[in-house]
């Protein structure tokens, strides 16, 4: 039995050579990267002084931030996602990541707003998102005139870098979750864009696309509250849009008894939830999956020490808990990584381990 991640962001996720062969494809934002894979790793993440790819940095996981200060870290992922041919690219780079840790499903999010800088309309970005995941690179028919298959064979030639070319990829399931952004209520712009993210989920979802899972809210949570996002989420529903909203990470528990009332089914995080024991008991009676990222919480903030971190609190209540990555590069980590992490830090059982797998397999949006 594989592993389920359900919460995944796609533009924390990138590996430090997508990332090279990133800013070498994409010439017009002329962006320079250090030197050094130490140096490009700092920019990346926030959890290792030195690493080459996934799983190789060292952790220093004692290094706490505040959640907008992580944030800082998505500024150059982004800036190197703002064509259709580095977001198909992107998605191709963590799908073949996540098969090589046994990960047979997983939820992708990403916001489509963050990437129409340079011109794209949002259902393109989606559009070029799920074109990533749906190619196979074994040289028949368009593809092989493609423009994204020609750079790759020709930065394979430059650099000697393996592209994987020369064989058919092998990618776990994959589901995309489009986020919408918190920001000022007053920001007509920000409004018009999330109105925008819930319509290119109605369309494709519309059209029968079972690659997008739903919506999601995310952003800077304690400076612009859940409750101010219900008239996008009320129109999700009426389009029977399933959703979560990242709550309760760096708000009080009144973040997500918000996004309870706005009728998400998932909560990203949750962690503020300890401090109400009749929100725990609800959680549990609607049966609201939680998907909690450990590494990522502790150094957000969102928990001060590993011996706080309520996971354990939230099973003995029979909450729906489940364990995923949130970043894999901001955060220096993996699915797999996280469980270990868990078994380190605060002794996870093999059956809490089952029951926590089980419940992510079960709490697909």
């Amino acid at each position: 039995m594989g592993y389920t991640d359900l919460h995944l962001h796609l533009d924390g996720s990138l590996s430090s050579e997508a990332v090279k062969f990133l800013a070498w494809m994409d010439e017009v934002a002329e962006i320079d990267l250090p030197y050094e894979d130490s140096d490009l790793w700092s920019l990346l993440s926030v959890g290792s002084v030195s690493a080459s790819g996934y799983g190789n940095g060292i952790r220093n996981i004692s290094e706490k931030r505040s959640l907008n200060e992580y944030l800082k870290k998505f500024d150059l992922p982004l800036s190197l996602l703002q064509t259709e041919e580095n977001l198909s690219y992107a998605v191709m780079d963590i799908a073949k990541n996540l098969k090589k840790l046994d990960v047979d499903y997983a939820e992708i999010r990403f916001a489509p707003q963050l990437h129409t800088a340079r011109g794209l309309t949002q259902l393109k970005a989606v559009e070029a998102v799920l074109e990533g995941y749906q190619r196979r690179l074994d040289f028949s028919g368009d593809d092989r005139d493609s423009l994204l298959t020609k750079k790759m064979m020709t930065y394979e030639n430059m650099t000697g870098v393996d592209m994987g070319l020369d064989r058919r990829p092998e990618y776990p399931h994959i589901r995309f979750i489009l986020c919408l952004m918190r920001g000022s209520a007053k920001d007509q712009r920000l409004y018009e864009m999330n109105m925008e993210t819930v319509e290119v989920a109605r369309h494709l979802m519309s059209e029968g696309n079972s690659l997008i899972a739903g919506l999601d809210l995310a952003g800077a949570e304690g400076l612009y509250p859940t409750d101010e996002y219900r008239d996008f989420f009320g129109l999700a529903r009426k389009y029977h849009i399933p959703f979560t909203i990242h709550a309760g990470e760096a708000a009080g528990p009144e973040s997500v008894w918000e996004a309870l009332e706005m009728g998400a089914t998932r909560i990203g995080h949750g962690i503020a939830a300890q401090e109400d024991e009749y929100l725990m008991q609800e959680l549990a009676k609607r049966h609201t999956v939680i998907e909690m990222c450990p590494t990522s919480n502790l150094q957000t903030g969102a928990v001060q020490d590993m011996s706080k971190y309520p996971l354990r609190l939230f099973l003995l209540h029979d909450m729906k808990v489940t364990v995923n990555s949130d970043n894999m590069t901001v955060s220096d980590t993996n699915v797999v990584r996280e469980f270990e992490f868990l078994k380190e830090t605060t002794g996870i059982s093999d059956e809490e381990k089952r029951i926590l797998r089980r419940n992510a397999e079960e709490g697909h949006l």
